[in-house]
């Protein structure tokens, strides 16, 4: 079990939208980087060869300060990504993994109402053997607009999560049971689905990447996450 620093002004110290899940085992506000629970980076830091939707992911374009991780594109070949993989064989790297649970976190994603939100970020979790062990894109934002997406060996389940999602700080949440998945935005049930994952310990992940749609690079067109938690 792992728990983190409790985030400074918590408005609220439940799930947002969820009941009766009151055990608190993962908790962070990113006062600053804790490498013992996250790798800035997927696998190796800035390599060709460690590549995450379309992109290297660089250390360099993760910034954590003032209560908030801030993850950017610098080009169309360099993104950041945030994991917690334990077995990613970073030195120092302890990190994080969850089975039944709800994973919430509170991002601002880039842009407007009128544009969508540009770029590939995401925040998902994934287990140790895709597709078997299956993929949650809790909140995936594509060509500008917001997804819901569940991958697994019998393909995929997705859904437009209609709505402005840009240009603002909302909180995406991820109930996780035994054989199904609620997906829940600002305390709002928006997705709900059978899965085929065996329940399989899943790690986080908040990346941005790029694939079709709009682009902003630096430090105008990037993702901030305000917190992560998860509950048991």
């Amino acid at each position: 079990m792992l728990t983190v620093t409790p985030v400074l002004g918590s408005t609220h110290r439940v799930p947002l939208g969820v009941g009766g899940l009151s055990h608190l085992v993962f908790d962070d506000d990113f006062d600053t980087l804790n490498t013992a629970v996250w790798t800035p980076y997927w696998f190796n830091d800035c390599n060709p060869k460690s590549v995450m939707n379309n992109v290297k992911t660089c250390s360099s374009n993760i910034k954590v300060a003032n209560g908030e991780a801030v993850l950017q594109l610098t080009d169309a070949e360099s993104g950041a990504l945030l994991s917690t993989n334990p077995k990613d064989g970073v030195r120092g790297h302890a990190g994080f993994e969850f089975t039944s649970g709800y994973a919430e976190a509170r991002i601002y994603f880039p842009g407007t109402c009128s544009s969508g939100i540009p770029n590939w970020p995401a925040w998902w979790t994934v287990g140790q053997r895709y597709p078997r062990t299956g993929e949650i894109d809790i909140a995936e934002p594509l060509a500008g607009d917001m997804w819901s997406v569940y991958h697994s060996a019998e393909g995929r389940k997705k859904r437009t999560i209609a709505g402005c999602w840009a240009g603002e700080y909302h909180t995406y949440g991820l109930h996780r049971k035994a054989g199904a998945n609620d997906v829940y935005y600002d305390g709002r049930l928006v997705h709900s689905y059978a899965t085929n994952d065996g329940n399989s310990p899943h790690y986080l992940i908040l990346n941005v990447g790029v694939s079709v749609g709009p682009r902003i690079f630096g430090e105008q067109g990037s993702m901030r996450v305000d917190y992560v938690r998860v509950w048991q």
